[in-house]
């Protein structure tokens, strides 16, 4: 996990359940703004660790929503942004 906390937001499931999620990058694609994270609790000489692309939705001034990203080729092409976005030094992607 990084030392920054404050690229590490409080998640909410529809069941009450907290998760904290380290937010990588955050980018825009068709329109549409997206935060790329990991679970905060991902040790950092972890090799694998799921990404979470959600759809960053401004409430208001002070709120933001991050919404599930539901349709597979929309998580696929904001990914595609996202691996563009980084260093590759920092993370190796593995095509599936």
């Amino acid at each position: 996990m990084s030392e920054n906390n404050e690229n590490i937001v409080e998640l909410i499931d529809d069941e009450g359940k907290k998760y904290q999620l380290e937010i990588l990058d955050i980018l825009e694609h068709g329109g549409k703004e997206y935060a790329v994270g990991i679970p905060a609790d991902t040790p950092e000489d972890e090799e694998e660790a799921t990404v979470l692309i959600m759809h960053l939705v401004h409430a208001n001034e002070e709120e933001d929503i991050l919404e599930p990203v539901e349709d597979e080729k929309e998580l696929q092409a904001v990914f595609e942004v996202f691996k563009t976005h980084m260093d590759s030094e920092e993370f190796e992607f593995e095509e599936e």
